[in-house]
């Protein structure tokens, strides 16, 4: 353990602020981690590419090799971090019994330097980096053309104008100003789209040749909405109109149980069936009755009552008659001789007026029956 705390000492006396040391609770070292980038004289503009170093001793060191990672690469694409990692398995067989953390760090830093242009594609146009393309490292380390960056940039200004636009005027006032977006990792980075104008497009996308659907597109497109159809049957797409007006619930684990136990009370309740006390109980249950007015059409006196009642069809209550004889009964009390001259000269003036047409006595005595 002497020769790690030698270690340790020497590399934060070299390195100072860029490495740092993870001790466990009892003071011993853990943990060596720091970022590496490539030698560039004092330009550190023109470091475009770096990889952290993460080295664990394990117990016993140095007679036993320690364990070692490659974090957070930027520029770097699988073949380059497979070539460095393949160095540094190299290094440390060859220094097994000495301190090898310091010889780890410079051979890292020797293969960025000996590659110091970003590999991999650019995000944006999804073009590699050829050699004399205009490319911009953002503060977070990610590599994209200045053309395409540019064009980027335009984009996000144009749609937080038109989100900025659809505010009312006194949230304008405290709206957020505008922020320019990494489009890899979606962190703060400088506005330069005005000094980015100017720059080029990538050769590869100049060169590229025009856009034609291939077969082995539509397969691919055929595949895809086999592929969306299956995931809408199965609830996997999410439809934003009809999702919008849905509340989502955020249920904690006590809130789960109390709902279990309540639905399980309520479901044995239905089970036992009432209880003495509720099938004594009377039951006020109040019945609405809905109360129909009746009309009646206001029509114009007839000259001939009789006539006029007796031709009509009463439809009421679902039924239909014709005779009402409780409408002559109180006329029919009151004549003192039912089968005077009176009641021939109405039965002689019914013979007069046709068929259809009825007497008062007639009437009465067709009149309780229905």
């Amino acid at each position: 353990m002497d020769a790690l705390q030698d270690e340790v000492e020497s590399l934060e006396a070299i390195l100072m602020d860029d490495v740092c040391i993870k001790r466990t609770v009892g003071g011993d070292v853990d943990l060596i981690e720091t970022t590496v980038l490539p030698l560039t004289g004092e330009d550190d503009e023109q470091q475009y590419i770096c990889v952290t170093l993460q080295v664990q001793p394990t117990p016993g060191y140095p007679d036993v090799s320690p364990t070692f990672k490659l974090l957070r690469p930027r520029g770097l694409d699988d073949a380059r971090l497979e070539a460095i990692r393949t160095a540094c398995n190299v290094k440390i067989k060859e220094s097994l019994g000495f301190p090898v953390v310091f010889d780890l760090i410079e051979v890292v830093r020797e293969h960025l330097t000996g590659s110091n242009l970003p590999s991999g594609q650019c995000v944006v146009c999804l073009y590699g980096f050829a050699e004399g393309d205009e490319f911009t490292r953002t503060e977070c380390f990610h590599y994209l053309h200045s053309y395409c960056l540019a064009r980027h940039l335009n984009a996000l200004r144009r749609n937080y104008q038109e989100e900025f636009e659809k505010l009312p005027a006194w949230l304008q006032k405290t709206a957020d100003p505008f922020q320019a977006l990494c489009p890899v990792c979606r962190e703060h980075i400088s506005d330069e789209s005005d000094s980015l104008k100017c720059a080029m497009p990538p050769s590869e996308l100049i060169n590229a040749p025009d856009f034609k659907v291939t077969q082995e597109l539509r397969e691919m497109q055929q595949r895809m909405s086999q592929l969306y159809l299956q995931q809408k049957s199965r609830g996997a797409i999410i439809d934003v109109k009809a999702d919008s007006a849905a509340v989502i619930s955020i249920e904690t684990e006590e809130d789960v149980r109390r709902r279990r136990r309540r639905e399980e009370a309520e479901a044995a309740k239905k089970l036992e069936g009432p209880s003495k006390d509720e099938a004594l109980k009377p039951t006020s249950s109040s019945t609405f009755a809905p109360v129909v007015q009746e009309t009646h059409r206001v029509m114009a006196e007839p000259t001939n009552n009789n006539y006029q009642h007796h031709n009509r069809r009463h439809y009421r209550g679902n039924r239909r008659h014709q005779h009402h004889g409780h409408h002559h009964r109180a006329d029919r009390d009151r004549e003192p001789n039912p089968g005077s001259a009176g009641g021939s000269s109405g039965g002689s003036s019914a013979a007069t007026t046709g068929t259809g047409k009825q007497t008062k006595s007639q009437s009465a005595c067709s009149g309780p029956t229905r």
